[in-house]
């Protein structure tokens, strides 16, 4: 079966990120998975599957070991592709589908029980009161980084394989 990858001129020059997050994804060890996938103009430039390196107690405290991880990796695109442009382009959103680590890093609070996971919670909150980027809420059937989070089947894995692949397509829920 061949495939074809699809590539686009860049209209758009707003960077994008799909933080996603799988919890104790991993048997053995009970380590949760990150997924994350970065675009341009809509046009796939990164993606990463990674097994995280702590263990998180639970699914909120994943999502926001993956968000913390990963938005140094998000700030460094934005400032080469600012580069490669000769100019500023517009904040970077980071799209995430947990409401309460969104929560967490814009307005602060919470219980968290212990060091690691505070100094988490400032460092996004630090990120985005700062202004160095934006967080917004995706619905999780309209998470990208769904496919680098964990193992889909059928019609998601179809329609994610596509999204990578660069196929000019609407995302949709279909399957998911």
């Amino acid at each position: 079966m061949t495939q074809k990858l699809y590539l686009h001129a860049i209209t758009s020059r707003q960077l994008l990120a799909f933080i996603d997050a799988a919890f104790a994804l991993h048997f053995f060890d009970s380590k949760s998975h990150t997924g994350v996938i970065i675009t341009i103009g809509g046009v796939v430039i990164y993606i990463s599957s990674r097994k995280q390196k702590c263990i998180a107690k639970s699914p909120t405290e994943a999502e926001l070991v993956g968000l913390t991880d990963n938005l140094g990796l998000v700030e460094l695109f934005h400032e080469f592709i600012s580069f490669l442009f000769g100019e500023q382009i517009p904040l970077p959103i980071i799209y995430q589908d947990s409401t309460s680590v969104i929560s967490l890093v814009t307005r602060g609070g919470g219980v968290t029980r212990t060091k690691h996971m505070r100094a988490r919670v400032n460092l996004g909150k630090e990120c985005f009161d700062e202004k160095r980027a934006l967080v917004k809420y995706c619905h999780t059937k309209l998470m990208r980084a769904d496919g680098a989070s964990k193992v889909l089947e059928g019609s998601a894995f179809e329609q994610f394989a596509k999204f990578v692949q660069g196929h000019p397509m609407a995302w949709t829920t279909a399957g998911r």
